[in-house]
Parts: C-alpha cells; sequence; structure tokens
C-alpha cells in the first residue's frame, strides 16, 4: 500500500490507493468507509470539492492507519482545505515536518537507542571492531554458540573471542549458560547524531570490501552514480526508508540461521548541503 507520508495531496494519495488496488469495488468500500456516495467521492477526487474531516477519518480507519498516519492524513486535508495562504503555508510546513521526521530512521527502526552523545566505556568497545556486534548477533544461532564453532565461522583464536564475548557479557549483551554463550539483549539503533556511527559504518564497510573479491554467488553489491530530479529523489528516500522498515519486519522474527551484513548508503555528492 502507498505510504501516506510520501505525499502532500490527499486526493493524489487516495487515487493512487484506487490505482494500485486489486480488490474488486475498492472505490465503493472507500466511499461506504467515508459515508458519502460513490459519486461523490469520485467527483471529490477528480474536481474541487473536498471531503470532510469525518470523511477521512473513515477511510483511515478502512486503510488501518495508525495514529500519526491518520494525523497526517487530516493534516492534508486542512492543508487543501485552507481559505488563506498564510494557513495554507503554515499547515505545509508541518507538513513538511512530519515527512522528515518519517525519513529519520531512529523513528522508523524499532531498537534500543544504546548509544548517545555520552561517554560510555561500553559502547568504546562495541564499536571500535566489527568482532563485537558479529559475536554479539552470531550467538542467536544455535551452532554458533561454543567458542570452537566460532573459531572455524571467524576464523579467529578461541582465546581471542573468548575476550570479546566475556566484554560483551559485562554489557548484558550475552551469557555463558553449561559453556554456551548465548544473545542475551540488544537490538541496538544508532541515531544519526552518536559519535560511534562513523566507526560503527567504517567497521562494515571494510567488511564489504574484504568480501568483494571472494565474488559469491549469494552476495550483492551495487554502487551506481546517478542524477535525477529533486522530486524522484524525495520519492527514493521514502522507498528506502520504507524498504528498511520491511527489512526490519521481516529480520526480526526470523529464525537465526544465518549471519549476514546489509549495508546501505544513499546520498546526494553536494558538500554544501544544496539540493
Amino acid at each position: 500500500m502507498a505510504n501516506i507520508f510520501e505525499f502532500q495531496d490527499y486526493k493524489v494519495y487516495l487515487k493512487k490507493l484506487v490505482k494500485e488496488s486489486k480488490s474488486r469495488g475498492f472505490s465503493t468500500r472507500l466511499a461506504e468507509a467515508a459515508g458519502c456516495q460513490i459519486s461523490y467521492l469520485s467527483i471529490t477526487l477528480s474536481g474541487k470539492p473536498h471531503l470532510l474531516p469525518e470523511h477521512v477519518y473513515g477511510i483511515s480507519e478502512l486503510l488501518g492507519l495508525q495514529d500519526e498516519e491518520r494525523e497526517y492524513f487530516l493534516m492534508l486535508l486542512d492543508y487543501q482545505r485552507a481559505n488563506t495562504p498564510a494557513y495554507r503555508n503554515f499547515v505545509l510546513k508541518k507538513i513538511q515536518q512530519k515527512q522528515e521526521a518519517w525519513k529519520d530512521l531512529k523513528n522508523r527502526v524499532q531498537g534500543k537507542a544504546l548509544a548517545n552523545t555520552e561517554p560510555d566505556p561500553h559502547l568504546q568497545h562495541y564499536y571500535s571492531n566489527y568482532l563485537y556486534a558479529a559475536l554479539h548477533i552470531a550467538v542467536s544461532i544455535p551452532k554458533l554458540q561454543t567458542l570452537s564453532e566460532l573459531s572455524k565461522y571467524f576464523g579467529f583464536p578461541e582465546k581471542l573471542l573468548q575476550t570479546y564475548l566475556q566484554q560483551l557479557a559485562q554489557m548484558g549483551l550475552v551469557e555463558n549458560i553449561k559453556n554456551k554463550w548465548i544473545w542475551k539483549s540488544g537490538d541496538l539503533h544508532l541515531p544519526k547524531e552518536s559519535p560511534w556511527m562513523q566507526p560503527h559504518h567504517n567497521n562494515w564497510r571494510l567488511q564489504a570490501l574484504a568480501e568483494l573479491p571472494l565474488r559469491r554467488p549469494e552476495s550483492l553489491h551495487y554502487s551506481v552514480i546517478q542524477s535525477l530530479s529533486r522530486e524522484d529523489l524525495e520519492r527514493l528516500r521514502f522507498q528506502v526508508v520504507r524498504w528498511i522498515q520491511d527489512f526490519k519486519t521481516i529480520s526480526g522474527p526470523s529464525k537465526p540461521e544465518e549471519l549476514v551484513c546489509f549495508n546501505l548508503d544513499f546520498f546526494t555528492l553536494s558538500k554544501t548541503g544544496d539540493q
């Protein structure tokens, strides 16, 4: 389903839903949910009349929108119904703020914000070497919960890995039960303002570069330099954030069997910040 935060016009959003719907009678169900005639809905979507707040609220119930999405939907309606330029601009600024907040990954990716801007010796260790994060997640896989298996998998001596695991245990992220290292806690997410952001990404980019020469068929590596319109840039940003949400939705409950790394970079090359 189309993401409402990608739109600044509620009519464009609804027309997109109708166009993409594979369900027969979807327009009729929209009208029923709104509490209006389908003829009125059709005229509204193709002409100047606007829906009422109660119409939009009913449609949001049908679509199963969350409170944040419903409030944004009503904000779009308010924007279109505004009678003065000053109020219209006021609402537009609120809409743009909501869109920027939605694109910020720390608001979309669920996880403990372990890393902040305060000095923390645990974080300094965790993000100083990729092995901390790799071992932290690896021991969630049953076949990788002994030192011997971890040593074979990563190609490092058992004594070295034990040192890392002991430090992870001190952080409360893993624990040792009957000579098996078990994942304990830590669905972590770094906010962009964290001082640990750069070393964290550097660690995993280096691992991606080390993996490249192996040319394994199951690996994906993609880089492209592309010029595009500002409108399409924003569309792609929304799609990337939405895909990351989908990734977390699938990976969160997934059975731990394989250890993977997913790196993603999407940015403009401007050094001035202009777009």
